[in-house]
């Protein structure tokens, strides 16, 4: 054989080696950059997963704050004493055109009554309800005071009360202790002159009178002189009360 013939096949060999070695080193490259892929889109999706569990996790954390509040919300209203509950306030919501506007002027209860008195309300009220009610709005009342203003109102009582006036009125006319409202309030009034009366000396009978929130010397007189029987004047020298 020719020593050309011999390099030719030589060269050929080599030639087909090399290629067929590039071809693998070209699918080897191939397979790397694939594998190089999936993991680059398997690190996003966890990337992606991480994310929405940090979200999920924020979002948990926001609905058991909520429910916190809720149960400390709860036990502060498990315990407030002494207030009524929320069916024993609940009223009949009221036409703005059908408040009454009537003021409770410093007069004869008898005559006082006939100027607040309204339709009795539609829906039945029951007995311990309204008792519990009454008990919470006399507390109220002495806390607030609000009898000493001598221009208060049925209007103005109700919404210190945080009551309509209609629920008012009905309240007032479920109880026996007191003709009407404004003889509640009078009694109030009275109460509290008794002890200004006696506690207070320097007082004149006028100031008294003013103090405790009736409108003129002559509507506390004339108050004193109706439930004792005796006059201002006579109650602070210590006479005793005709009519107990």
């Amino acid at each position: 054989m020719e020593p050309s013939l011999v390099i030719a096949l030589i060269i050929g060999v080599f030639v087909i080696a090399l290629l067929i070695t590039m071809r693998v080193l070209n699918n080897s490259v191939k397979t790397v950059i694939s594998t190089y892929t999936k993991m680059a889109e398997s690190q996003n999706e966890l990337l992606a997963s991480n994310k929405q569990l940090e979200k999920e996790n924020t979002k948990l954390k926001k609905q058991i704050s909520v429910l916190e509040e809720r149960k400390q919300h709860q036990n502060v209203a498990e315990t407030t004493p002494n207030l009524p509950s929320k069916e024993t306030l609940a009223t009949t919501k009221e036409d703005p055109q059908e408040e009454s506007q009537t003021t409770l002027q410093e007069e004869n209860p008898q005559e006082i009554s006939q100027d607040i008195i309204l339709e009795e309300p539609q829906e039945e009220i029951d007995e311990a309800a309204n008792a519990e009610l009454m008990a919470w709005v006399d507390q109220k009342v002495d806390e607030l005071q609000i009898f000493t203003d001598p221009d208060l109102n049925l209007k103005s009582l109700a919404k210190a009360l945080g009551l309509t006036q209609r629920r008012v009125v009905a309240l007032f006319k479920s109880q026996h202790q007191y003709a009407n409202l404004g003889d509640y309030l009078n009694y109030k009034r009275f109460t509290l002159a008794c002890r200004l009366l006696r506690e207070k000396p320097e007082l004149t009978i006028e100031a008294v009178g003013t103090e405790a929130g009736f409108g003129s010397r002559r509507t506390f007189q004339m108050e004193v002189k109706r439930r004792f029987g005796i006059t201002p004047v006579q109650y602070r020298q210590g006479v005793e009360p005709l009519i107990n």
